[in-house]
């Protein structure tokens, strides 16, 4: 089945964000190398299921959040780039996705406007916040080991 974010671009800037985070803890990323890759690849896995549950609801309204895809796709040029949607309505071209009948360009046209949809209606504070806790009660438990044997 194809996705609907590109899980390498995912990935990545999550990576990215994360590794940020850690750097900015004054932490060596060396020595989280591993959690941060298992957390940005986990990270990316639950981006892309949330993203295929949303995509498929009936109504894309979010409650406190002015983003709605569909609608962001048929009508805000500000999202597509253009006045006029080239792909169709929303609904067709997530049919299209499941169907698996959109070719592999037209596939990595919308996983690139989906991805920076995805950064624009959600933003990467939450991320960045949630992983920089993760870690910090990492940091928290690592010391604390490291007392205990002493």
């Amino acid at each position: 089945m194809k996705d609907f974010l590109n899980y390498d671009d995912v990935y990545e800037t999550f990576l990215n964000l994360f590794k940020e985070t850690v750097e900015s803890y004054g932490m060596d990323y060396g020595s989280w190398e591993s959690e941060t890759e298992d957390y940005a690849a986990t990270s990316a896995m639950e981006a892309l299921e949330s993203m295929k549950k949303y995509v498929h609801r009936k109504d894309t309204k979010m409650c406190g959040n002015f983003c709605n895809i569909r609608e962001d796709w048929e009508y805000c040029p500000e999202f597509i780039g253009s006045e006029v949607q080239p792909w169709g309505k929303f609904d067709d071209v997530i049919k299209s996705i499941d169907d698996e009948t959109i070719s592999d360009e037209d596939l990595k046209e919308f996983q690139t406007w989906a991805f920076d949809w995805y950064f624009r209606a959600f933003g990467t504070f939450g991320l960045t916040y949630n992983f920089g806790n993760w870690i910090s009660d990492l940091e928290y438990e690592r010391e604390k080991e490291k007392q205990d044997a002493a």
